[in-house]
């Protein structure tokens, strides 16, 4: 049952799927050619999006880490961490560093910035075209990599080093609303993905430069996205089977999952090991585990986020 759990060195980099989803989100209502963004109603609805359900999620981590520490002395309980934390500063000087009760976190000031920059792409999309801002994006992301280089580590934590994944994403926005994909053959456009999956797959393996491994990754999902985009109607008239349900049900909690799966998953791990004596011995118990976190990420989600949710998409001004 071991083999089962060989695709989890890999999962991680599948917040570059999720960066080029939001780029893809954010910017497809501004695709039209007379559209006219209220950056003061989008800067709202973005930080009552965002905020309200992260800092909740800040606290619930916080409550699991704390019983944790007490319980069974848990050495990650750090109150400095959890300011950090609920100041979306976490990923900067001084003193950078992740809360280890929930890593996933750092994925937020990052989101952030991004929402901060869009209003300059949005401008240099319009005036410059695609190419030439994403031209600009990858001197900035090399420039990231050079940085990182000299020991400056925390800016791979910016969109000083990832802003390109989340503007191709974006560049995929508009190539749907131009309708340009449905040129997309799938014969032609499986082979980069193939490719791109063997190099990425190399790159984890043979342990290649960290930036070289998200480029690959980033090459994979891109191509993935544009496949899933280019046979969308055709994926959407399965919408009885229990595969795809499941995963649009996923798709929906996929936010509350994300904010709570880590300390939900620490929890579990100490209280299985609290009456088992050890950890699981077997992959399968650990993806039962599963089970309760989507669960409860469901609850969060129809208590919390959805709530929050809906009340900012009513923000008019």
């Amino acid at each position: 049952m071991a083999w089962l759990s060989t695709p989890t060195p890999f999962l991680g980099y599948a917040i570059l799927l999720f960066f080029l989803i939001s780029g893809f989100c954010i910017h497809y209502p501004n695709t039209l050619s007379d559209t006219k963004p209220c950056w003061k109603i989008y800067f709202k609805r973005r930080f009552w999006r965002i905020y309200p359900t992260y800092l909740i999620a800040v606290l619930l981590t916080s409550v699991i880490s704390y019983f944790c520490h007490i319980k069974w002395g848990d050495i990650d309980w750090n109150f400095e961490r959890i300011l950090r934390l609920a100041t979306v500063s976490q990923n900067y000087p001084p003193g950078n560093g992740q809360f280890l009760t929930n890593p996933s976190l750092w994925t937020i000031p990052l989101e952030i910035e991004f929402y901060a920059l869009y209003p300059l792409a949005f401008f240099c999309i319009f005036k410059f075209g695609f190419f030439s801002l994403l031209t600009l994006s990858v001197g900035l992301s090399l420039l990231g990599v050079y940085l990182a280089s000299l020991g400056l580590q925390w800016v791979s934590y910016t969109s000083l080093f990832l802003w390109p994944a989340w503007l191709m994403g974006a560049w995929i926005a508009s190539l749907y609303r131009d309708n340009k994909l449905s040129k997309l053959k799938i014969f032609p456009a499986s082979s980069p993905l193939i490719l791109f999956l063997i190099f990425a797959l190399a790159s984890r393996l043979q342990k290649w430069e960290e930036w070289t491994q998200y480029a690959c990754w980033t090459g994979f999902y891109f191509t993935f996205f544009l496949i899933f985009l280019r046979f969308e109607k055709s994926i959407s008239k399965q919408k009885e089977n229990f595969i795809l349900k499941s995963l649009t049900w996923l798709g929906q909690i996929s936010f509350s999952l994300y904010l709570i799966h880590f300390p939900l998953f620490k929890l579990f791990g100490f209280i299985h090991r609290s009456y088992f004596q050890e950890k699981p011995a077997n992959f399968i118990i650990t993806l039962a585990y599963l089970v309760p976190v989507c669960f409860l990420a469901w609850i969060f989600y129809r208590l919390i986020e959805n709530p929050i949710h809906q009340w900012s998409k009513r923000l008019k001004k």
